[in-house]
């Protein structure tokens, strides 16, 4: 008398399917999440490198007055295309030659821009200071 086989053919690779099926949403939040911290990290840059622009503009205007404009234009020039809520707080109280000049930027990133289906938002700082040169012309 054969003993009958206790694995039927059918049922075979079954739990290979069944662990491709539990892992596919798992991998997929997990490359939501890189997206994710990538876009955030991204942001971050782009808020860094608007204010030290800013400043590098701020430390080439000849008067403190000018130096706020040239900040404020620097800024919305460079976070025009980003549709980012930004302001910039320019601290002239050393402007003079070898002084120097900084601008604090602060930016309200929407969540749904960085990848998130969510209506909530992000506010990202940055701070950047830049020298003005001993030796420049002044009017």
């Amino acid at each position: 008398m054969t003993r009958p086989n206790r694995y039927v053919r059918g049922d075979r690779g079954s739990v290979s399917a069944e662990m491709t099926v539990l892992a596919v949403p798992v991998m997929i939040l997990l490359a939501m999440f890189v997206i994710f911290c990538g876009r955030a990290t991204s942001a971050v840059i782009d808020v860094q490198a608007a204010a030290a622009a800013s400043a590098r503009a701020a430390a080439h205007a000849t008067t403190p007055a000018a130096a706020v404009t040239a900040a404020t234009d620097t800024l919305t020039a460079n976070t025009t295309a980003t549709g980012w809520a930004c302001a910039a707080s320019t601290d002239t109280s050393n402007h003079r030659r070898g002084g120097h000049v900084t601008v604090t930027v602060v930016c309200t990133v929407p969540l749904a821009d960085l990848g998130l289906p969510i209506g909530a938002t992000r506010t990202v700082t940055a701070s950047a200071t830049e020298p003005i040169d001993t030796f420049r012309a002044t009017p």
